[in-house]
């Protein structure tokens, strides 16, 4: 029985215990890759690195590393022959394992003739007006470099497979580089290497429509109203573009059109500084603040509503500008009683928004001191103060349109009514 039970142990055992030379499968693939003559971008070796692995892995994973070291040869040469059928435009020159639980496979790839370098890159815009391309350029510019080396060690016969990873590199690239734009690219070989990017609005939200709104302190209104059409056209440069690189550019889109406006026949003829401010949106509002630079006029009739109101009056404004400083005067005129006054004061400018100064009446009735702050081109508060009858009076005024705006008016001697404003 003893004699019989000691083979059948040893059987057992050898079961059991596995033998010391046995070797471990090969889990995983590391592809190290050598092309001569240089590496082409980035994103082609990774393509190419893929491919290798891919294939690698369905010949070896699983396998015993040392049988992958004792077929090495024959196993190499048919990973050979996949790689140079399905990577084309690319011979494999040499190709090696290092087997092991992480076996690496070395291949040193050489690129066949006709071989791409730096690509020029042709942009082309649609749908984007020819005065606003210009600014879309400029933008793509610091990324063309990349662009061109998209093809560089590429041999032609790689953009079969190629092709889509260079557009859809160009895609994103756009998408990075110009907000709400997108682009379509394409390489062409005849007559000569060139990639093409069509770049076109990628957002469903564009500028579809402009509106021109004119405000100003010094301008009579019924004189600005007839330029509405040069203005629009001037601002047609909006129209097409995506509401949100719109919005991102917007002081940049802001500074073209003010350059067309400064380039205006009448804005120079007659020294007018004009400064266009944009709403961004699907319809556009473009508003001028427009102000004489020399001779300046302000024509408004006032309605004022409250239990002690002042009454109705219709005032006109004419002033002369010494670079900050103007000198105006101011005549009043009240329909109810064809009654008149006159006002004479100075106005000094500090900085594109605020300006303060004092007026008073001739015929020594009261003297203020003012200040006026524009938040917005629709919106400013003023501060007075009456000398004579020793009283503080803050006024808000919003703008509703070119020619009506409402203000609220209280002063700390408890006078407290709203006007409604017809700028005429």
């Amino acid at each position: 029985m003893v004699r019989r039970s000691l083979p059948l142990a040893a059987v057992l055992l050898a079961l059991v215990v596995p033998s010391a030379h046995a070797a471990d499968p090969v889990q995983r693939v590391e592809v190290r890759l050598v092309v001569e003559g240089g590496d082409p971008h980035p994103l082609i070796v990774r393509r190419i690195v893929e491919t290798v692995g891919t294939a690698a892995e369905r010949l070896l994973i699983g396998r015993d590393s040392d049988v992958v070291a004792r077929q090495e040869a024959a196993l190499t040469g048919v990973l050979r022959e996949v790689v140079d059928r399905v990577v084309r435009g690319y011979r494999v020159t040499a190709l090696s394992f290092q087997p092991g639980v992480t076996t690496v496979v070395q291949v040193t790839a050489q690129p066949r003739a006709p071989i791409l370098g730096e690509t020029p890159v042709l942009i082309t815009l649609q749908s984007v007006h020819p005065d606003a391309q210009p600014l879309v350029r400029a933008l793509l510019e610091p990324v063309l470099p990349d662009l061109r080396r998209l093809t560089v060690q590429l041999p032609v016969e790689a953009l079969e497979w190629a092709g889509p990873i260079i557009e859809r590199r160009i895609t994103e690239v756009v998408e990075a580089s110009v907000v709400g734009f997108s682009a379509n690219g394409r390489i062409e070989t005849t007559p000569a290497p060139r990639i093409v990017a069509t770049v076109a609005a990628r957002d469903a939200r564009t500028v579809r429509d402009i509106g021109i709104r004119f405000r100003s302190s010094s301008i009579p209104y019924l004189l600005l109203t007839p330029h509405i059409p040069q203005v629009t056209s001037m601002a047609e440069l909006l129209r097409g573009l995506p509401v949100s690189f719109a919005s991102a550019y917007r002081e940049r889109l802001e500074a073209l059109i003010g350059e067309r406006l400064a380039a205006y026949g009448p804005v120079k003829d007659y020294a007018i500084l004009a400064r266009p401010s944009l709403q961004v949106a699907e319809v556009t509002y473009v508003t001028v603040l427009a102000d004489s630079t020399l001779y300046r006029g302000r024509l408004e009739a006032r309605l004022n509503f409250g239990t002690v109101a002042p009454v109705p009056d219709v005032r006109g404004q004419l002033g002369r500008a010494f670079g900050s400083l103007e000198p105006f005067v101011e005549f009043r005129l009240i329909p109810s009683n064809l009654a008149w006054r006159t006002l004479a004061g100075v106005r000094f400018e500090l900085g594109e928004s605020t300006n303060l100064g004092f007026r008073t009446r001739l015929d020594g009735e009261d003297t203020e001191a003012f200040v006026v702050h524009r938040l917005s081109p629709d919106l400013q508060v003023r501060g007075a103060y009456f000398i004579r009858a020793d009283a503080i009076e803050a006024t808000v005024t919003y703008r509703l349109t070119d020619f009506l705006s409402w203000e609220a008016v209280a002063n700390t001697r408890g006078l407290l009514y709203v006007s409604i404003v017809t700028n005429l």
